[in-house]
């Protein structure tokens, strides 16, 4: 998969894990030394976000 393909998945998965009411448990690290990780952290978070009708802080 392409790092764009890769970060669009962890979007999608974030989006997908608030609209069915599962817990914002993050499966990728935002502290990991990898640089890829964290982005994945953070499209995941994204689409937490999109997807969950309740604000939640960083």
């Amino acid at each position: 998969m392409t790092p764009a393909g890769e970060m669009r998945a962890a979007l999608h998965a974030g989006r997908r894990a608030a609209e069915t009411g599962q817990p914002p448990a993050n499966p990728y690290s935002g502290t990991a030394g990898d640089a890829r990780e964290r982005m994945l952290a953070r499209m995941w978070r994204i689409g937490y976000r999109a997807g969950n009708p309740v604000r939640l802080e960083d």
